[in-house]
């Protein structure tokens, strides 16, 4: 394996953990929201874990596409994800300021 095909391989491969670590916060915040009772406030973090979910899902397509050799149109899916990120954090500093964890 070449260079290039290094460097495709510990991106996936970086792809693949940003894909796991988005299913776990999502099933963190998806917790939440059923612990704390389905009431109006619940929307927070059931709508920030289907944000993870679908950065969970574009993980996985990125990782899939670089293992086949496909390396093209990646500043679009850093810049979904650096979106979707930031979008979430500042929803849990929301959900932390308004809805405490008992």
């Amino acid at each position: 394996m070449n260079r290039a095909g290094l460097a495709a391989e510990r991106t996936a491969l970086a792809w693949r953990r940003t894909a796991v670590a988005a299913m776990i916060t999502g099933a963190l915040f998806l917790n939440h929201g059923v612990t704390s009772g389905w009431r109006p406030a619940a929307i927070a973090p059931v709508g920030a874990a289907v944000a993870m979910a679908a950065l969970a899902a574009m993980s996985y397509l990125r990782n899939r596409s670089l293992h086949e050799g496909r390396y093209g149109h990646g500043r679009r899916v850093v810049a979904a994800a650096t979106a979707v990120v930031v979008a979430v954090a500042g929803l849990a500093a929301a959900i932390e300021f308004t809805d405490p964890w008992p």
